[in-house]
């Protein structure tokens, strides 16, 4: 998917499980997401981590290529197999739809392949009226680069101040490298007058698929 293409249509589902369900759940998202992106072509990246230690607090982040492409994922065999799991697993469900900014995959990623990734999630709400700035910001400063194998960019649907930015790293020195680089240290030094909160969470890996050759601006 390239820049001139219609935008993809882009989740954050934040998840609390049960911790006697956190094995069968992992497991059937596993399936799901590693039978998903091998079958459906509109189903582009699907990223399942957690928060804490133990795993109760879950994020998961998905990409598809429009609606009708998840509607496609919603009736496959492994969604609704997971779906049956979840019903047991979940206690608190909460989903963000985002409107993408900057999506980007390098080279085809699969449930099995990265052994010890470095994901990140960034939290930030941008200063009233300076949305559009940190937009412009966020495009010149953001890109591919050696060791970054996804990025996710993009604002709340209904609330166009709060953003997310998620990173996955192939390992921690891929990022500290990124953070010595000039066009890091732009961004560090101009977001300072746009932003108005920043979070940054490390998340652990559960299951991490993509398409590869993601390239959305938006």
């Amino acid at each position: 998917m390239k820049t001139n293409e219609s935008a993809p249509l882009l989740r954050l589902f934040k998840l609390s499980i049960t911790a006697a369900q956190r094995e069968n759940f992992v497991a059937a998202g596993r399936h799901n997401l590693g039978t998903s992106i091998k079958n459906e072509a509109g189903t582009l990246a699907m990223y399942a981590t957690h928060v804490d230690p133990v795993g109760l607090e879950n994020r998961v982040i998905e990409v598809y290529r429009d609606a009708a492409s998840y509607a496609i994922h919603a009736q496959s065999p492994q969604f609704k197999a997971f779906r049956a799991v979840a019903k047991e697993a979940v206690t608190q469900q909460a989903v963000l739809n985002l409107t993408p900014v900057m999506l980007w995959t390098g080279q085809p990623l699969g449930a099995d392949q990265l052994a010890n990734p470095l994901v990140q999630l960034t939290e930030i709400t941008v200063l009233p009226g300076k949305t559009a700035d940190y937009r412009s910001l966020v495009l010149a400063t953001m890109a591919a680069q050696p060791g970054l194998l996804a990025l996710v960019v993009g604002y709340a649907v209904d609330a166009p101040e709060k953003w997310v930015i998620l990173t996955v790293y192939r390992d921690q020195l891929a990022d500290q490298r990124y953070h010595q680089t000039a066009a890091f240290r732009k961004y560090q030094l101009a977001s300072q007058s746009l932003i108005q909160t920043t979070k940054t969470t490390v998340l652990g890996a559960d299951t991490l698929v993509n398409q590869g050759g993601l390239a959305f601006r938006g």
